[in-house]
Parts: structure tokens; C-alpha cells; sequence
């Protein structure tokens, strides 16, 4: 018998990070009166075959891509569902949504920013519907460098509803069965191709960290957990929403006095060094300096063969800061852009949605409200950075229930974190971490060195360090806390 059901998990991460799943009745109120009345007069993005990608689950298909090829190089279409339409400032709608600021995605469960006649009906990209969208269309060479750019709102009608799935099976057979939009994914996948050379050439950091995918049976059993596998498909509409993103905040930085950029500051120095550092007791020369920082996407190329590859991804990417919203451009580090926003997302993120409004009152020569914008953004960052950790409390919930069927048995692990109470070992083949406390350890008076990240003892000289190899055996699992306990 299961001690705890998934929805306890949902419940639990919801408390432990503020958020909220209940809607006030006003908002749903108001959303079940919107409807959308379209002109007759038909528009000219409907004569384009735009589709969706999107995962098999997916009700909330926000975007929508047409691409063809001409003798210049190519005219890419990015149709982003138009939120701003339905979801006016100030109303019972944007205040709700304003709180929440993000969707919220567990397993099994979705807590959407807008409620679902708008996230998953009226805004939803529906195939063969007519859909309120804000377009980008872009040209780019035939090298894959953006030559100029256009936005424009209008009404769209996709053409399918696909999914990555299907999209990795055309790409793999090199061809598509629907005459209707083919040319228009031909031309995406030569599109796609040169836009992963811009992205090599610019040095953009990929890390390559194992995540987990969990099988669960009927009864909320997980019966396997596997490495997720990041399909071509999904490279594909990750690099054309950055080219909408990009021109999104070149239109934003041109014609907006205070605009909304996704900004990623360079790591800070205390980072860096502690990173060189677990790098060298790893064997690996790494001093950290200008040119090394500069080079990381080598590096990370130079390592992804080693045993340890993913931990060793793990580490640099700790010691990275998060991207944030705020109005002043640094750029982006992780992405190497100079300017860079979030436009492709209305739907599920509300930063996305105040840049639409922004570009719509320029299109417009509207006068915009900014006074308050940037605490507005400072507070979309936080709450970003709880939704993202209520989600992963789940997973770690549901991976420490994994984690009891294996009590007493033996795996290897690395050390990823060290404090004067134990060690923190991430575990590869169940995909979770869990606490080997000092007293665990092999009988000895053990120092807690801060330079060095390690606990060294005091009388047998036994060391051990950040980024170590260990064997360890799985004890206590709390599977609520999401906390296991090992021991050595």
C-alpha cells in the first residue's frame, strides 16, 4: 500500500512555495463570458499552412511556425498565441494572472497562469481554427543570420497540430506526407540546420545533464525512471523561438524607453574558483580565467565522453547564475546575445505577456505605463524560481519512492556537495541525490576544510571532496521530505 498520493506531493509543494491552485471565483467568472467575435474578412496569415509543435500532452499550443526557402536564403513566421487581446491590464483576469506569473508544471498536473477557456480554448493555437496571434516574420541569409525582421497582428488558422514525435520521424525520413505544409518543414529543417552553426559559432553553452523520465503505472507506481531523452525536434523549435526572442528585444530596445529583457549575468569569481578547484581534484586543468570562461562551450565538448560528464556538467552549471527579468540589458551569458527577451510565451508566462503589450502599444503609438515595471519583473523572477522548484520537489517526491524498493543496495555516486554535517551524493542510476552524514563515515575526527569543499580526517587521512567517486548504500527514505538517507 502507498503511503502518500501523488496529489499529496502536488499539495505539498503548492504550501511549501506559496502557490496557489484555487481560482477566485470573479476570474472565472469573467473568463467564461469571453468570446472572441472574428471580422469575415479573412487575413493574410490565414493563407500561410503555420503548425504546431508541441508534446503529446500539450493543450496550451502557444506558438506556431511557416518557413520557406528563396533564392536570398529564408522568411521564417513565428505566430505567438495573442493573450493581450483577451487579457486587458488591470482586469480581475491580469491581476490573477499578475500573481501567479507563471504556470506551474507537475506530473499529472498543470496549474496554468490563465484559466483554461483562455489557456487551453481561445488562446490555444487549435488546428484548423482561426486564432488571434502577434507574428514575427524574419529573413535571415543563407547562412542563418537574421537580415531583418517585421511584427504584425493578425489571425492564423494552423494548419496541423503536430508533435515532436512526428516532426523527428519526417526529419529522420526526410519527408513529409502532408502536401499542405510540406515545403514549409523542408525549409524549417535546412533553416534549423544553419541556425545550429550561428549557435556554435556564437559559443552558446549546451549543457548535457541526465533528467528523468518517470514511468508510472495506473495506481501512481513508478515502475522505471529513464534519461529523457532532448529529441532533434525540440532543438528545432527552441532555435526558432530564440530568433523571435532576439528580434523581440531589438524591437524593444529601439523603440521602448524601459524595456523587458531575459538577461544572464557572466558567473561570479567566488564560483569560478571554487569550480577550478573540484576541476583539479578531478584531474582536469582548469584555471578559470577570461579565455577559459570564454571557451566553456569547448570545454563542456572536451569533457562529454568522461564517465563523470554529467556530475561534471552538473558542477558548471552550479556555478552559473540564473537568468532573471529586469529592464537594463546585460545580455545573455549562458546564450551569448547581446539583447534577449521572452515573447513566445503568453499563455504560461506573464513577462512574455508584457512584452507583447509592449510591442502592440508601439505598433500602435500607444502610451505605456512603466513606472512599476521593474519590481513587477523582479517578482516574476522569484516567482519563476519557485515554480520551477515546487516542480522538482515532486519529481524528487516521486524519485525517492523509486528509491525505497532499492534499501541496503549498493550504487555509485559523486559528491556534489559537502558541509560540516555530511555529504551530499548525487546517485546516476536512480537519477536523485540523498545525505551521507558525518557520523556514516568511515570511524574518524573529520575537519570540515572551506577552501577545499572536503571533509578530511583528522587520524586515518581518510579525504573526501567535491566531485569524488564513492560508493554508497541507500538507507532511510523519507519520501515526502524528498530526503535520503545514505550510508557508506
Amino acid at each position: 500500500m502507498k503511503k502518500y498520493q501523488l496529489s499529496d506531493y502536488h499539495q505539498k509543494a503548492l504550501n511549501d512555495y506559496g502557490l496557489d491552485d484555487t481560482w477566485p471565483d470573479g476570474v472565472l467568472i469573467n473568463a467564461k463570458k469571453i468570446e472572441d467575435q472574428f471580422l469575415d474578412d479573412k487575413h493574410r496569415l490565414e493563407d500561410f499552412p503555420f503548425v504546431t509543435i508541441d508534446g503529446e500532452d500539450a493543450k496550451d499550443f502557444d506558438d506556431a511556425i511557416f518557413c520557406s526557402q528563396n533564392d536570398d536564403g529564408f522568411h521564417l513566421k513565428v505566430a505567438i498565441a495573442d493573450v493581450s487581446f483577451y487579457v486587458k491590464p488591470d482586469t480581475p483576469i491580469d491581476k490573477e494572472a499578475s500573481k501567479r506569473t507563471t504556470s506551474v508544471y507537475f506530473i499529472r498536473k498543470v496549474v496554468p497562469m490563465l484559466p483554461e477557456n483562455l489557456s487551453n480554448v481561445l488562446c490555444s493555437l487549435q488546428p484548423k481554427k482561426r486564432r488571434r496571434a502577434l507574428c514575427v516574420e524574419i529573413n535571415f541569409d543563407k547562412q542563418g543570420i537574421i537580415k531583418d525582421y517585421k511584427f504584425d497582428r493578425g489571425i492564423i488558422k494552423s494548419a496541423a497540430r503536430l508533435t515532436y514525435n512526428e516532426v523527428e520521424g519526417y526529419m529522420n525520413n526526410s519527408s513529409v506526407p502532408d502536401d499542405s505544409f510540406r515545403e514549409s518543414l523542408q525549409a524549417s529543417f535546412i533553416l534549423f540546420n544553419q541556425l545550429l552553426k550561428q549557435r556554435t559559432q556564437r559559443g552558446a553553452l549546451d549543457f548535457k545533464i541526465a533528467e528523468p523520465t518517470l514511468k508510472i503505472d495506473r495506481d501512481e507506481n513508478v515502475i522505471d525512471v529513464i534519461d529523457r531523452s532532448r529529441l532533434t525536434s525540440h532543438k528545432l523549435i527552441e532555435e526558432f523561438m530564440l530568433a523571435a526572442n532576439i528580434v523581440a528585444a531589438d524591437f524593444l530596445e529601439k523603440n521602448c524607453k524601459k524595456g523587458i529583457f531575459r538577461v544572464h549575468g557572466s558567473p561570479e569569481s567566488i564560483k569560478i574558483d571554487r569550480l577550478s578547484q573540484t576541476l583539479k581534484r578531478r584531474s582536469i586543468n582548469w584555471q578559470g580565467g577570461i579565455e577559459d570562461i570564454q571557451n566553456l562551450p569547448f570545454f563542456l565538448e572536451r569533457i562529454q565522453n568522461r564517465k563523470d560528464a554529467s556530475i561534471l556538467n552538473t558542477l558548471i552549471l552550479q556555478a552559473m547564475q540564473r537568468a532573471e527579468y529586469t529592464t537594463e540589458n546585460i545580455g545573455h551569458f549562458g546564450l551569448k546575445y547581446k539583447k534577449y527577451t521572452h515573447f513566445t510565451s503568453p499563455i504560461r508566462r506573464y513577462p512574455d505577456l508584457l512584452v507583447h503589450r509592449l510591442i502592440i502599444a508601439t505598433l500602435s503609438n500607444e502610451a505605456v505605463e512603466d513606472q512599476e515595471l521593474q519590481g513587477l519583473l523582479e517578482y516574476c523572477s522569484a516567482q519563476e524560481k519557485s515554480a520551477e522548484f515546487a516542480s522538482k520537489q515532486v519529481i524528487q517526491n516521486l524519485l525517492c519512492e523509486y528509491a525505497a524498493n532499492f534499501k541496503g543496495k549498493s550504487f555509485k555516486g559523486f559528491i556534489t556537495g559537502v558541509k560540516d554535517f555530511g555529504l551530499f551524493v548525487d546517485v546516476p542510476k536512480l537519477f536523485t541525490s540523498g545525505l551521507l552524514h558525518v557520523n556514516d563515515l568511515p570511524n574518524d575526527y573529520y575537519r570540515y576544510n572551506a577552501r577545499n569543499y572536503s571533509l578530511e580526517g583528522k587520524r586515518r587521512g581518510n579525504k573526501f571532496s567535491l566531485g569524488d567517486e564513492i560508493n554508497i548504500y541507500i538507507g532511510d527514505v523519507r519520501e515526502l521530505e524528498g530526503k535520503i538517507s545514505l550510508y557508506y
